[in-house]
Order: C-alpha cells, then sequence, then structure tokens
C-alpha cells in the first residue's frame, strides 16, 4: 500500500463530493496548507465515519433525493457563502415535490464549481443509517446511531495519550 495525498482544487459534483467504499478506503482531512507542524505536515481534521454509514440506493431522479441532495454523498465541500446556510429545505418533506427557485441545496452550491485553495471551505456531512423496525424498538429506538467524529490531524507531535502531563498532587 501506498499513500497518495490530493488536495481538492475545486468544487462540484463528482470533484468534491465523496462516497465511503470498504474496497478504497482513505481518510478526509481538511488542512491549512499554510499552518504546518514541526515535522512540515499541514495541521488540520480528519472527518472519520463513527459507523459504517449507508449509501442512497435510489435513483438522482426520485423526488426523496431531489428534495435532500445531500443523501447521495458521505462527504460534500463547498466554498463558505452566508447564504449557504442549510443543506435542504427544513421543510422539504412538506413541499409536494415543487422545485424551488434558489433553494438550499448542496448541488446547486456545488454547480458553480469554485475554487477551493486556501478559501474558507464548508463540509457537508452525510451519515444515515437502515432502520429495520423490531419489537425492541417499541417504546424507544436504543440500538440507532451514526455519526461522525473531528480529529486532529497534525497539531501534536506525538499521541499525546502515550505521554499525558503530570500534575503536583
Amino acid at each position: 500500500k501506498y499513500l497518495e495525498r490530493e488536495y481538492l482544487e475545486q468544487e462540484g459534483i463528482g470533484k468534491s463530493t465523496f462516497v465511503a467504499h470498504p474496497e478504497h478506503p482513505g481518510a478526509w482531512a481538511v488542512v491549512d496548507r499554510k499552518a504546518t507542524s514541526a515535522a512540515g505536515n499541514p495541521r488540520g481534521y480528519q472527518i472519520a465515519l463513527a459507523s459504517w454509514s449507508t449509501t442512497q440506493v435510489l435513483p438522482d431522479t426520485h423526488p426523496f433525493v431531489q428534495a435532500v441532495p445531500l443523501t447521495k454523498y458521505h462527504l460534500a465541500v463547498t466554498k463558505q457563502h452566508d447564504d449557504e446556510y442549510r443543506s435542504s429545505s427544513a421543510y422539504v418533506q412538506y413541499d409536494g415535490g415543487e422545485v424551488v427557485q434558489n433553494a438550499q441545496d448542496v448541488d446547486r452550491f456545488l454547480s458553480n464549481e469554485e475554487g477551493l485553495l486556501d478559501e474558507d471551505l464548508v463540509t457537508w456531512i452525510g451519515v444515515g443509517r437502515e432502520h429495520i423496525v423490531r419489537q425492541e424498538d417499541l417504546p424507544l429506538v436504543s440500538n440507532f446511531g451514526a455519526g461522525f467524529h473531528l480529529v486532529p490531524w497534525n497539531f501534536f507531535t506525538q499521541n499525546v495519550a502515550a505521554s499525558p502531563p503530570w500534575e503536583e498532587l
């Protein structure tokens, strides 16, 4: 195995969108190329899925996928804009499939294909899980979880748990 590092230069569907695949493992890290560690590595944060996240199996033309396009990706990266503040409308499930012009829509945010290098970025993270109902879910679903972690990337010289700071007792 070998490590291949790539910086995203431009946003766009297929350019700055990602779906985790176990047959192609990798790491997603958002770094500041100008802020480097003592070893010269760029500092930032890794986006690590906390559990295996399901993938969207519906076609792009399905009304649900058109209403919530972020479900197609585990990660989408866009340039930050104040008017792009959510991945879809809070009322999307009630709109009857009506297309809204200038709606909050990740695919629309990606469509202008702006440059990403050395810009303020937004990482749209989509984690989902297939829930198959079972009797033990009543009255409260207790075994359902999906999420992600932000993990420091090249901030420390070594594993901080290996040499914790000692305090006088």
